[in-house]
């Protein structure tokens, strides 16, 4: 009798458990884990005959106790620097020169050219351990005039305990489904362990994935670098303080318009005078007589 009661016991926790374990979101894998909980119950109590007497119960099923950790914060950095003109290449050089002597690495880097068909402008990723974030930044500052800067640090602290937790339960439930594996008395029973222990070992690599995620993004901080080349304004011509430079172009640029406008008028009113000529002509021949022009007036 004590055996039975072990034994519905371990089924019981397995149900609860495995309801737990469904809550990252498959309510179809959790409704069928508990199903199959059930099932398994009455195939372990009808088929088991050699259980342990000193099998776990759900008090000891999982470790509450939750280990202290510090305030885990994921720093990123953007910086929009200037240099001097024909310095772009060297500064992209010299920011991957800090980052690997900070112990970091670059991520990605692009560079465009400009209108003189050289690089002029680009944008270089580095990450660099937490640990020389500042020191980074400082280096990076000094390559060129800064013309923005935006730091942000996301605490992430909370989502890092929930997933050590959910990883000690999920490992937990995992050994006992192990456990139960190795007793099942029957093929049913064993399928049906089965299927659970998939679900909780599934659940248990996207918790480790998401941590070590985490992880990463606390150790190493992201600073993003936008380089670009000032532009140098023309020098002014010095014309004596009077503009007369610029006032010869505006009245040789009056003159030519007015040339051209003269010449577009006298393009147009040409061939009406020809009109008017052709007509006093053909008049002329059509009468037979001399047609008296116009008399002059006196001065």
């Amino acid at each position: 009798m004590r055996k039975l009661v072990t034994i519905g016991l371990l089924a019981l926790t397995l149900a609860a458990v495995a309801g737990c374990s469904s809550s990252s979101g498959d309510e179809g894998a959790g409704a069928g884990g508990t199903g199959g909980g059930g099932e398994l119950s009455k195939e372990m109590a009808a088929s088991s005959e050699g259980g342990s007497d000193d099998a776990a119960t759900p008090g000891n099923l999982i470790d509450s106790s939750v280990p202290q950790v510090g305030p885990q914060v994921v720093k990123t950095a953007a910086l929009r620097l200037a240099v001097e003109r024909g310095e772009f290449d060297a500064t992209i050089d010299e920011a991957g020169a800090i980052t690997a002597g900070l112990g970091g690495f670059v991520v990605s880097s692009s560079a465009s050219q400009g209108s003189e068909r050289r690089l002029v402008r680009g944008t270089v990723v580095v990450r660099v351990p937490e640990r020389s974030y500042d020191e980074a930044v400082e280096a990076l500052r000094a390559l060129g005039k800064v013309e923005s800067r935006t730091e942000s640090g996301q605490d992430v602290s909370q989502e890092y305990v929930d997933l050590g937790a959910r990883i000690r339960q999920l490992q937990a439930v995992e050994s006992q489904l192990l456990e139960l594996l190795d007793r099942a008395g029957t093929v049913q029973a064993a399928l049906s362990v089965q299927r659970q222990l998939s679900q909780i070992q599934l659940d248990l690599e996207r918790a480790r994935g998401r941590l070590q995620y985490l992880d990463d993004r606390i150790a190493f901080a992201t600073i993003s670098l936008e380089i670009h080349e000032a532009v140098v304004p023309a020098p002014a011509q010095d014309d004596g303080g009077f503009g007369v430079v610029e006032a010869w172009k505006k009245a040789a640029n009056g003159f030519l318009a007015v040339v051209g406008w003269t010449f577009v008028v006298l393009a147009t009113v040409a061939p009406i005078f020809l009109i008017l000529a052709l007509a006093l002509l053909i008049a002329r021949v059509a009468f037979g007589k001399r047609l008296p022009w116009p008399a002059r007036r006196p001065a």
